[in-house]
């Protein structure tokens, strides 16, 4: 390894990698019909157009699952914070829809199949499935960059982040 390659390798140590949570297709967070996700309240992110599925974990780390199973939040061991909020309004659903696979507090790896979803059952009763995928704490990363575009997999890269040294 020259030292050109040591360099270009440190540089890209400093970016974590978020991978996408559901089978979709990749969306602004301003086409996110709630504004506490479009206008960037919560944090930043981009969203996911859902295809039918589950919801899987971004990243590894511990989980907590809401008690309406329609949102898991992440803690990376890096500090980051981050929030799969699946579709809007969907907390009035008290759970119908989703079925939990994970239990809170569990550590998870990218990939681990969390939450399953009816996606017939969630778009007849919730005003969207447009599903934000943000970061909470905003306040510990430098960069974000969304990286995918148009549609992703379960486990394709999403998103990478640059966390405050």
């Amino acid at each position: 390894m020259g030292l050109f390659d040591f360099f270009k390798k440190k540089k890209e140590d400093e970016w974590f990698n978020i991978y996408s949570p559901l089978n979709g297709k990749v969306i602004p967070l301003s086409e996110i019909p709630d504004d506490a996700f479009s206008q960037k309240m919560i944090g930043d992110g981009c969203g996911i157009d859902p295809t039918e599925g589950a919801i899987c974990s971004p990243v590894a780390g511990e989980i907590d699952i809401f008690a309406t199973n329609h949102a898991v939040s992440f803690e990376v061991p890096n500090g980051l914070e981050l929030i799969v909020h699946f579709g809007i309004d969907t907390v009035k659903l008290n759970g119908e829809g989703f079925t939990r696979i994970a239990e809170p507090g569990s550590t998870v790896e990218v990939k681990d199949e969390l939450i399953k979803y009816d996606l017939a059952y969630i778009k007849e009763h919730a005003k969207s499935t447009k599903t934000p995928v943000i970061i909470a704490n905003m306040d510990q990363v430098e960069a974000l960059e969304v990286v995918a575009s148009g549609d992703v997999k379960i486990g394709d890269l999403l998103m990478r982040v640059k966390i405050k040294k």
